[in-house]
């Protein structure tokens, strides 16, 4: 992905913040922003369907979105947030929509990508996990209420 060296740079940043990024170089970190394309929603536009194959891993770098399922909110997601990564990882269908509430640019990478950016820092596929649960102990609460 060709982006302005002043964007990349704010994307690096904004990724270093990030509890899930933070162990990785800033030389990383641009090697990912390469191999990532940028995405661009619009209000209402499905940014992923449920029953879907998954085939991105998604970065929210501006606007936000709702995680959708069965007619009911999940989740909100926002800038620095990520999704798609489920899918990617057990290779079955997307468990959910996620809908754009607004403009709103993501950074996807390809599941290829993804795997072997995993696979080389084992420090995200625990920081992964750790999301998983967070994500899981939410809806849990949501489908109880």
């Amino acid at each position: 992905m060709k982006l302005e060296r002043s964007e990349a740079n704010v994307i690096i940043d904004m990724l270093q913040k990030s509890p899930l990024w933070s162990t990785l170089s800033e030389r990383e970190l641009g090697r990912i922003i390469e191999l990532a394309k940028e995405r661009k929603f619009e209000s209402g536009d499905v940014i992923v369907r449920k029953g879907d194959t998954g085939l991105g891993f998604y970065l929210m770098l501006d606007g936000s979105a709702e995680v959708r399922a069965d007619g009911k909110t999940l989740s909100h997601l926002g800038k620095s947030d990520f999704f798609g990564e489920m899918s990617l990882l057990d290779d079955q269908p997307r468990t959910a929509d996620v809908v754009a509430l607004g403009p709103s640019r993501c950074l996807v990478l390809t599941v290829w990508s993804f795997k072997a950016m995993i696979s080389r820092n084992p420090k995200i596929a625990l920081k992964l996990l750790q999301e998983f649960n967070r994500r899981l102990r939410a809806t849990n609460q949501v489908l109880t209420e």
